[in-house]
């Protein structure tokens, strides 16, 4: 594998150190992010996910441990913070409560005026992160509190995307929205995965999202990382994640329950289409007996 985007070495995270309502959110993390990987990170609530996305472009400070971008640590001098949030885009959960600018198009062009880019460089960016999420030119010109809730979270994704970031950053990106439009807003961030090759790491408590679209997961478990590998991998450890309070994909609690029957489903089944493929392979098997 490539040399990584983002490496960080033995986070710990404690809030209100020192005090009675001292807590330990992120404890020893060691994490790797590379380019064009679409890496998600998983957990049960209060298990550290936002609190460790949140170091990826300074906004918070680890109490001990570096984050490292491109081989330097982001905290080492303001200039390596202002890299860093410029390489790192941080699309929080409910990101439309964040938009505040009197058009759409001024709004998703605040990252890029603060990078200090000409103007038409600035134009073509927003032009471009418009269409990288779905929203026509002439929604660009209304007020974004005029738009519906979708069109609210794909102008505020756009925001970020318009700063063409290297790791895209995303805390439950389809939390709130009905089937077809988290499927609708995920199509939108894998159109930019495949045109930039930017790694994608995305916060989820879904795990069907996460074994449909992950290349790699990490389990976060009361701040540690308690467990990392490709979806097959990590779901395979379905009592492990239990125990956690996690749950694991409706395919794979389906194919058990085959298997419980007798029906020969392979074990690495953990999306539709994989269960799909099975039992058409099983078709043509008794076709051919």
């Amino acid at each position: 594998m490539n040399e990584p985007i983002l490496k960080i070495e033995h986070l710990t995270h404690v809030y209100s150190q020192g005090t009675p309502f001292e807590l330990t959110a992120v404890r020893d993390v060691d994490l790797e992010i590379h380019k064009g990987e679409i890496l998600a990170l998983i957990g049960h609530t209060g298990s550290g996910k936002s609190t460790l996305i949140q170091h990826l472009n300074a906004l918070i400070k680890p109490t001990s441990g570096r984050v490292l971008l491109g081989g330097q640590d982001i905290f080492e001098s303001k200039k390596s913070v202002k890299a860093a949030r410029a390489a790192v885009g941080l699309v929080f959960q409910y990101p439309e409560y964040q938009l505040f600018e009197e058009t759409v198009y001024k709004d998703i062009a605040f990252g890029p005026k603060n990078m200090k880019l000409p103007s038409n460089e600035i134009d073509d960016r927003v032009r471009l992160a418009a269409r990288f999420v779905g929203l026509e030119e002439d929604v660009l010109e209304r007020a974004p509190f005029d738009l519906s809730g979708g069109q609210k979270r794909r102008a505020a994704i756009a925001g970020v995307i318009a700063m063409l970031p290297e790791v895209l950053v995303l805390d439950e990106p389809m939390a709130g929205l009905d089937p077809a439009g988290r499927e609708s807003i995920m199509e939108n961030i894998l159109t930019y995965h495949d045109e930039t090759n930017a790694a994608i790491v995305i916060v989820t408590h879904s795990m069907d999202e996460a074994a449909r679209y992950a290349h790699r997961m990490v389990v976060l478990d009361h701040g540690r990382v308690a467990m990392t590998g490709t979806p097959e991998e990590v779901f395979s450890h379905g009592e492990e994640l239990r125990a956690m309070g996690l749950a694991t994909p409706v395919m794979t609690d389906l194919a058990l329950r085959l298997r419980a029957l007798g029906v020969a489903v392979p074990g690495n089944v953990y999306t539709v289409e994989r269960m799909a493929d099975a039992l058409m392979a099983l078709e043509r098997g008794r076709d051919r007996a």
